[in-house]
């Protein structure tokens, strides 16, 4: 069970927003000269939703720090397979949790991988159902950690299919926490 999205900084800024809502949504309901009343607290409701989801944002991008090493791939031609192996590491103060790699796989046949000044996207192709054309990225996203303390460290493993219309790939990996 994944209970430690929130820190304490979390749960502050949300009492401190809520807070600020019920103040501000007091003095409008006691003014007395105001005829639109509802329509001014939704607004004074959107906008601090809006700062408290931000607020939570940019509060997760600094409790949730996760270093990404020793990350290794290897391709196995019998099935097709491209094999990841790594580890995350828990370089924050505060418990994550869930950890999840990100791996996105390029084919080395794409123009803009060459140097070429345009990409000529098939995603047209794709959207209309081609058959001919063939997606010239995959991406695999997968859990490799849950309750990740402060310090720890996981090695993970993922398995994922090689295209056989590749010619070869170029691999971006990027670890984020939850």
């Amino acid at each position: 069970m994944m209970n430690t999205y929130f820190t304490f900084w979390h749960y502050g800024a949300v009492i401190f927003f809520t807070l600020l809502l019920i103040v501000l949504s007091i003095f409008t309901l006691r003014e007395p000269k105001s005829t639109s009343k509802a329509s001014i607290i939704f607004t004074y409701t959107l906008v601090i939703l809006g700062f408290m989801f931000g607020s939570i944002l940019v509060i997760d991008s600094y409790t949730k720090k996760i270093t990404l090493s020793d990350v290794k791939d290897h391709r196995f031609l019998p099935t097709e397979k491209i094999f990841f192996i790594g580890s995350v590491r828990n370089s924050g103060n505060y418990t994550i949790g869930e950890v999840s790699v990100e791996i996105k796989i390029v084919n080395k046949d794409t123009p803009a991988l060459r140097g070429k000044p345009s990409y000529q996207s098939n995603a047209f192709a794709e959207l209309i159902g081609d058959e001919r054309a063939k997606p010239s990225y995959l991406i695999v996203t997968e859990v490799v950690a849950t309750n990740l303390k402060p310090g720890q460290r996981k090695e993970f493993e993922i398995i994922m299919p090689h295209p056989p219309h590749f010619k070869g790939y170029t691999s971006y990996i990027r670890a984020y926490g939850q």
